[in-house]
């Protein structure tokens, strides 16, 4: 085996001429190379496509351990939290990529599997239970725009959220497929799907779980996990389902173009996040 650091702008010319090449590796090993190297630096860089150079962007002024970002008229707004003093505490920080300078301009909300997305070009919050919030950049401030009902099934799990041409799409408690109408201010069943599988109810067992993202073409990628194990093999089976989106009449609709079961894991593993990624 041959373990090789590549540039990360080379990266798309490598996955064309080696079909092995799919992932990149992360280790505590390769991490120990970088500082024997004396390559430590935990700064972010940005590529400016006009010159094609690197060069390093301003630091973070809160440091955060969990974050949601988006990009909105030139500014990076990233909501999250950070652990300091045996407890958690939250954080709103904007970057303006003109002046490139960070900038705290209020508090941030309080987070529980929090996610940011944009709706209508402005900025939006979906928190777990208390609802979905827009902010004002005029007034520098988070408004309530939906509440949720403190019912179970109408629990969303903004950890398994997803944006589609500007159209947020995200699971309920009850395994449901939902999408934020947001001339309503309100989540609303997605309808067809004919021929998906009901999928698992993250409140109803342990280690179950839905992930969404949008995968171009007005379409979303579905994969949750079933335990398929026997008395001697435990393991869960990962399913992948593709969705095609449209709108119509007031009302969104999905069409199941297929689904199948992708990957077999140990039971203990941790599904963290799904990307779409273009190569």
């Amino acid at each position: 085996m041959i373990v090789a650091r590549v540039p990360v702008l080379y990266y798309r010319t490598l996955s064309l001429v080696s079909k092995g090449f799919r992932s990149m590796v992360a280790s505590p090993e390769l991490y120990k190379v970088r500082s024997i190297l004396g390559l430590t630096e935990t700064c972010l860089y940005i590529l400016d496509c006009k010159s094609h150079t690197w060069r390093k962007a301003p630091r973070m002024p809160v440091e955060l351990d969990e974050l949601s970002a988006r990009v909105l008229d030139g500014k990076i707004y990233v909501q999250g939290r950070y652990h300091q003093d045996g407890s958690w505490k939250k954080s709103f920080e904007v970057f303006d990529t003109r002046t490139q300078t960070w900038d705290l301009p209020c508090c941030g909300l309080d987070w529980e599997g929090i996610a940011c997305c944009i709706i209508d070009g402005k900025l939006h919050a979906v928190t777990r239970f208390d609802g979905v919030f827009a902010f004002d950049s005029k007034q520098c401030r988070w408004e309530l725009v939906e509440k949720y009902p403190r019912t179970a099934g109408d629990t969303i799990f903004s950890v398994s959220y997803c944006e589609v041409d500007s159209v947020l799409y995200s699971v309920s408690g009850d395994g449901a497929l939902r999408w934020y109408d947001s001339d309503k201010t309100r989540w609303r069943d997605l309808k067809g799907l004919v021929g998906l599988p009901k999928l698992p109810c993250p409140l109803a067992s342990r280690g179950s779980f839905v992930k969404l993202t949008g995968y171009g073409g007005g379409k979303m990628m579905v994969f949750w996990n079933r335990n398929l194990s026997s008395q001697w093999l435990k393991r869960d089976t990962i399913f992948c389902a593709e969705i095609a989106l449209e709108r119509g009449n007031g009302d969104c609709w999905g069409k199941l173009e297929w689904y199948d079961s992708v990957l077999s894991v140990p039971m203990v593993t941790e599904f963290v996040k799904v990307l779409a990624v273009t190569l």
